[in-house]
């Protein structure tokens, strides 16, 4: 039975592609913990991210506001000093406020984040940005005290933390945990367990896979030894679409499992009937889609990332299809869910709105039209209306891609240039447009 004092416990995922649960469909990879999540909850199948890269989503995801308005477009940014942040407006609900987990706003490599940084949240624990699941596993906690994890698992050491920390929440108080995992980010790294689940396993690829140039993506916090040749993870899967896909569903199926045992803990605790449980991730992963790996990309498997919400007492099994925003969107729903009123958001056509009540009835709703962006390493924006999808250039406005994604969902056929969709360009057009003059880029 519900009580009065509600909590939400927010886990996101980094690189996740959208279609790489089995509750988004795909038919050889196991997440167990995250289907029954979302058979109890509530599937939003078209969320995207705003800014399909590390640091920009993370800006989204505390300001409430695209990367082109908050000035967070490179990975080495954070919001401006003195900015607004949901963990302020949760503070000032009485809300017991952690973060647990990779942070990435400000600076990379393997160090704390300062208390200037750590935008309102009350209690942290974390690191800034380090791509390595077995070495150097370091977090920082509020008092700026380091903990080690010698000869264990980085995506391991952030459940435990998070089960730490859910077990120190006041009993009297409302809480709002934020549990950030690197995984399923490259370097992949999975525990020899999941490995040898899927060694040698065939993993379904989408339709519009084809082999890449060059499957390893290098990393840069620790910086992978030159020639990539000579780093150990690429001699694991570095030439082979087929090994990175077989790495990558372990990674997956261990972060499921993870996730699994912090959902066990907030039931032990008897919090989970008080819980708003929110999952997704930051972006997506090509995996050899267009030819293309890793993300920035404007293309599905980049920009859009799973989204499971589960509200205690709402319909279960809902699935919506209605286009939502996996950054924006998500400060308006925790507040709605603490009965607290908005904060002042994204100033654009495509501001910020809870997803509550979709969640809580199962039904499509009426949403905003959905945006992303790519400036640093990119140069496009678009829009998601209804089932198109509309791209151009960030910095010139020059079309770029239409397409239709209820007959077309690979994007396959680029429609700009079809008489038959010049209605849904123009409109397309329109909002996108609209969404610039407001977020601050020339029409």
């Amino acid at each position: 039975m519900m009580s009065d004092r509600r909590n939400v416990l927010f886990i996101l995922a980094d690189q996740l592609q959208a279609f790489a649960l089995g509750c988004m469909g795909h038919p050889d990879i196991e997440t167990p913990n995250l289907d029954t999540l979302a058979q109890r909850g509530c599937v939003f199948r078209n969320a995207y991210s705003e800014f399909p890269v590390c640091t920009q989503y993370r800006g989204v995801l505390m300001t409430g506001r695209y990367g082109t308005e908050s000035g967070v477009t490179s990975f080495d940014q954070g919001p401006a000093p003195g900015t607004r942040c949901i963990a302020h407006a949760l503070n000032d609900h009485g809300v017991w406020t952690s973060y647990v987990g990779k942070w990435h706003l400000y600076s990379f490599f393997d160090k704390p984040v300062l208390p200037d940084q750590r935008c309102g949240f009350s209690r942290f624990i974390g690191y800034q940005s380090y791509n390595d699941y077995l070495d150097g596993i370091r977090f920082w906690d509020e008092e700026g005290r380091c903990r080690e994890f010698a000869g264990g698992h980085r995506t391991t050491a952030t459940a435990d933390l998070a089960i730490e920390r859910l077990r120190e929440v006041p009993a009297d108080r409302s809480f709002a945990l934020f549990v950030s995992f690197l995984s399923p980010h490259y370097p992949l790294q999975p525990d020899p367990a999941f490995e040898a689940r899927y060694r040698g396993a065939a993993i379904a690829l989408r339709p519009n896979v084809h082999a890449p140039d060059q499957v390893f993506t290098p990393t840069y916090s620790p910086a992978s030894p030159q020639p990539i040749e000579t780093d150990p993870n690429y001699s694991r899967y570095g030439t082979s679409l087929e090994l990175f896909w077989q790495q990558y569903a372990a990674m997956v199926s261990q972060l499921d499992a993870e996730v699994g045992r912090i959902l066990a803990e907030l039931r032990r605790a008897g919090r989970a009937e008080d819980t708003l449980i929110v999952f997704t991730s930051d972006h997506g992963e090509m995996g050899g889609s267009h030819g293309r790996m890793n993300k920035g990309s404007w293309h599905e498997e980049s920009t859009r990332v799973p989204l499971i919400v589960h509200r205690p007492g709402a319909p279960e099994g809902a699935v919506i299809e209605t286009p939502v925003s996996a950054g924006v969107d998500m400060g308006p729903t925790m507040l709605d869910w603490f009965g607290a009123p908005p904060e002042p958001g994204s100033a654009a056509i495509g501001a910020g709105a809870s997803l509550l009540g979709m969640a809580a009835s199962g039904a499509v709703a009426a949403h905003h039209p959905v945006f992303s962006e790519m400036a640093d390493g990119g140069d496009w924006a678009m829009v998601r209306s209804g089932d198109w999808k509309y791209v151009e250039s960030r910095a010139t406005g020059e079309p770029l891609a239409l397409h239709d994604l209820s007959t077309d969902p690979h994007e396959l056929h680029n429609r700009l240039d079809d008489p038959v969709a010049a209605a849904a360009r123009t409109e397309a057009h329109r909002h996108l447009h609209a969404w610039r003059s407001v977020v601050g880029l020339a029409n």
